[in-house]
This record gives C-alpha cells, structure tokens and sequence, in this order.
C-alpha cells in the first residue's frame, strides 16, 4: 500500500509540474490563456480531447453499467466517434474559419446576443450540476476507496485543489498539454485491468488457460448475453429506435460539436488539417474505451456476481459503479494498482481542468466582455477567467457533495444531460442548415423544451405513476429525440418568412484558395478522408459482429 501511495503522489506531483512548466511562457495576449495561442498540434488535440471526455464517470459509472447491462452501454462511445467525425466535416472548418472563441459566440454571429447569453447560461449550469459534479463526485468515489478514506469530503478537497489549481494559474496550455500525460496512463491502466481480469477469468474457468485470450473466450461464452448491442425498443435505457435514430444522435452531435469544453480543443488547432487530424485521431480512440472500461465491468460480472460469480467465495461486488475498482484491488499487484489508479484520477483531474477552462472562457467572453466591460484588456479578461474558475470550484464543489449517496451515476449523468442537450444541438443545427431559423424562434425553444423535460423527469421521479394514470415512463433517450422534434418545430413555427432573409443566415464553409491547397497537399494516407472512412466502416463493422 505504502508504494501504491508513492506511486499515486508522485503522479499528482508530475502532472501539477507539467501544468505549471506549460504556462510559464508570458501570456500577454488572451488567446494564449484560453486557447493555447491557436497552436496545437493533431496529436495533442486528439489527446486532449479523449483526455477530457473520459473520467472517473467511465470506469466507475460506464464500468458499472457494463456490469449490468453488458457491451450495449458502448454505443455511447461507438456512436460518438462517428458524430466526432461528423464534427470534423460540418462544423470545424467554419469554427476556424470564423476564429470563434467560444460555441456562444457562435450564436450571437447567426441569430442575437440574447441567444448567446441564453445559451451560456444554460452551459454554466450543466457545466456544473452536471458534468462537474458528477465527476467530482465519482473521482472522490475513487479516491475514497484508494486511500482507505472514512471522510468523503476529503476525498473531494484533494480533487479540488489538485483539478483547480495549475487550470486556474497556467490557463487552457496547461490543460491540453497535461492531457497528453493524462491519456497516455489512462490507456495504459487500463489495458493493465483488463488483460489481468481476462487472465484471471481463465485461471479459474474449467478447460480455459490463464490467458488473456483464453479468458476472453470464457467471458465470451459464460456471460455471452453481455455482449448484444442492440437492445428491444422499448429497453428502458438504451432502446434501439433511440441509440441508432433518436436522441443518442443528439447528445453526442451536441457533445462532440458544440459543447465548449469539447470543442475548445479544436478552437485551438493551428490549421484545419492539425484540427481534422486530431478529432478522427480522437474518434479511433473512443473504439478503444469500452475495451477499458466496459469490457472490465463484464469481467467483474463474471467473477465476483455473488453466487454466480466464478470467485464467489472471495468478493461480491456489492454496487456496480464499484466493478471497476473492485477488480483494481483484488487482482492487481503493489505498485501497479498506484499506477492504475493514477490514470483513473489523472482522468478525473483532465475533465475538471476542462471544464474550468470552458466555464471560465464562457464567463470572460459571453458575459463579462460582451455585457459588463466591452473594452477590457487582455489582462483584464485573464483575470476574470481564473476568479470565475475558482467561483466554479466552489459551486460544482458544493453540488457534488450532495450527490454522495446517489445510486447508478451514469445514468444521473445521460438522464440529466438529455433533459438539455436535444434542444441545444437542434438550436445549432438549425443555425447552420436552416436559414429560415431565427433568434425568436430559437429562445423560445431554448426556454420551453428543457424546462418541460426537467419537469417529466421531476414528475416520474417524485410520483407513482399507476396510482396517477399515468403512462409508463419513457426511455429517456426516445424522450430526447420527441425533444428534438419538438423544438425544431417551435423553431419552425416563428421562422422568417418572404424573400429577403439577414446576412447572417447564412454560414458560409467555403475555404480559403491556401487551405484548400494544403489539404491537397497532403498525401492520400495521411488525408482526413481516408482515416474517417475508415473509421466509419470500422463502427458499422462492430455492430455487425456484436449486434
């Protein structure tokens, strides 16, 4: 244990001195706080960007799932590598075109600034109700179980201080580039977890090796109804009709495409080709995650399910969200699991400095600069980001105290999320492809339809809806695509009508003669093209197999 502790520091350490090392470099100008000075390379965009998705709500929540419900829960992550993809083609190279700071911004050059302020706001609160919270909850989870912690709330300072502090002093720089540090453990931890649950489950299997592919066969063959990905259409949680038409598509073009601590990242690319590069490089990274975190949850399934587990004797693996962790303290060796757990935690401490960064962007830019102090200096706008940094802290801090005894947080974070996301990814659809779409049609969509979502979701929550007549409740992600529909159609209802529409209706992609001739130059291996056609027929490929 005293190694594993050593282990786990000195990671903490590294990655604090490789924050603060990254930022030393003078930033007199605000894009080099908030955008790494439009510099970054595909690898470290890729990186970044895996780095920030994937946190503890993966291996404590994803993995959790997987112990319940099996590879299914994967199309999150399948489904958004092609959305990824998506991003890449429809979206980025207008982002870069325009030189947009934030997915805000945005909205107010297409329809008003009372669509971005409405649009910020509505961030600033999931940003904090729901994804930081739920991270913040979930890594101190983790660390709690680590370090043998009776005190929850001690778990949570030691991500706050260590997630908060080299965000708010070294800026995005320090982020994107910890990242890479980040990622690269996190693979490798992993992978660690996974091969040794496989060999443990042969071990231990009648007529199987203790062999990595020899456990796999016997997972594949003891617990094969883990491994459907296409669930029944009226499944409660991931139902078919949703995942390949419905709302999964909305969360994950929403998440992917316009949600500003994503696509800060690909903000800060030094070209479009280093920006394309980096989100298909990002996407094959995504078909990598549910071999790290979900494919472990079925593993722990098979060997510690109570009576039916093949280790029945020694471990039940009383919740869940615990499978992941349970497998890292019974099956790794001194040493390992500080490594291990430095990656779980190296997540947790990436998606919280992304997140802070975003927060802090959308405050300096959408609300401070553009409503409070339209001439403020770079140094003005700097310090705002890191005192708005640390008011988040202290909020997400305060919200995810509350979660401490809440059941299933993977599905706390989907439901929660899809209560908002439909609406705001339909609104940005709209403002690209749609120029009939207007600032009208577009706040009023953005304040009615997640308003009555929240309110379904607080209805089913807190009533019996037998005893009330009510219907059954629906699947959320069916929920989300009727959300969908329903805000297209208010949006629909006050578009512009006659001939003569603005200028800013319509979004002009066309590139420039000089990229164009730089993604010419390109040889057909290292094309942007090649690589997401690839990646699609490797999705579709998948689904084939695993269907």
């Amino acid at each position: 244990m005293n190694l594993d502790l050593f282990v786990f520091g000195a990671y903490l350490v590294l990655v604090a001195a490789v924050g603060i090392v990254a930022s030393r470099k003078k930033k007199k100008e605000s894009d080099d706080y908030f955008l790494a000075g439009r510099n970054l390379t595909w690898w470290i965009i890729g990186g970044s960007l895996i780095a920030a998705n994937i946190s503890t709500h993966h291996f404590v929540g994803m993995a959790g799932r997987g112990f319940e419900i099996g590879l299914a829960i994967a199309s999150y992550e399948w489904i958004g590598a092609i959305a990824l993809v998506l991003y890449a083609i429809f979206f980025l190279p207008y982002y870069l075109k325009s030189r947009i700071t934030t997915m805000p911004e945005f909205l107010e050059r297409r329809f008003s600034r009372q669509v971005r302020l409405a649009y910020a706001i509505i961030c600033l609160i999931a940003y904090i109700v729901i994804e930081l919270a739920a991270v913040l909850y979930t890594g101190s989870i983790a660390i709690q179980q680590f370090v043998h912690l009776d005190n929850y709330s001690w778990a949570l300072a030691i991500l706050c201080i260590v997630g908060g502090g080299y965000t708010i002093y070294g800026g995005f720089k320090s982020v994107a580039y910890t990242d890479i540090i980040q990622v690269t453990v996190l693979i490798l931890g992993g992978l660690i977890v996974t091969v040794l649950g496989l060999c443990k489950v042969g071990a231990v299997s009648p007529g199987h090796s203790a062999t990595a592919l020899s456990g796999l066969q016997a997972v594949l063959a003891g617990a094969h109804e883990k491994f459907h990905m296409v669930r029944p259409w009226n499944d409660a949680e991931l139902p078919w009709i949703g995942v390949f038409f419905g709302g999964m598509w909305l969360t994950n073009i929403y998440y992917w495409g316009c949600n500003q601590f994503i696509t800060q990242r690909t903000l800060a690319a030094r070209s479009l080709w280093q920006g394309q590069m980096g989100v298909v490089f990002a996407a094959f990274l995504k078909l990598l995650v549910p071999v790290l975190v979900v494919l472990p949850g079925i593993i722990a399934f098979h060997l510690y399910n109570g009576a039916n587990g093949l280790l029945r004797q020694e471990h039940v693996v009383v919740k869940s969200d615990l499978a992941f962790l349970t497998l890292v303290q019974q099956l790794l060796p001194a040493g390992l699991v500080g490594l291990v757990m430095a990656g779980v935690l190296g997540c947790v401490i990436s998606h919280i400095a992304s997140l802070f960064a975003a927060c802090s962007s959308i405050i300096t830019f959408d609300i401070y600069s553009s409503y409070i102090n339209k001439t403020a200096t770079s140094a003005q706008l700097i310090r705002v980001g890191r005192y708005s940094a640390f008011v988040i802290l202290l909020l997400s801090t305060a919200v995810a105290f509350l979660l401490k005894d809440i059941h299933a947080i993977f599905l706390y974070i989907q439901e929660a999320a899809l209560a908002i996301y439909p609406t705001m990814c339909i609104v940005f659809l709209a403002g690209f492809f749609y120029k009939r779409a207007n600032a009208k049609g577009c706040l009023i969509a953005t304040a009615v339809v997640p308003t009555l979502a929240v309110l379904y979701t607080l209805l089913y929550m807190f009533v019996d809806p037998q005893a009330l007549g009510l219907p059954a409740k629906m699947p959320f992600l069916n929920r989300a695509m009727i959300d969908g529909v329903l805000t297209f159609s208010i949006i629909w209802s006050f578009r512009t009508r006659g001939d003569k529409l603005p200028p800013e209706a319509t979004i002009d992609r066309t590139l420039a003669p000089d990229v164009i001739a730089a993604l010419k130059a390109v040889h057909w291996y290292c094309s942007f093209r090649f690589w997401a056609t690839l990646l699609i027929l490797t999705v579709i490929s998948l689904y084939v197999y695993f269907h």
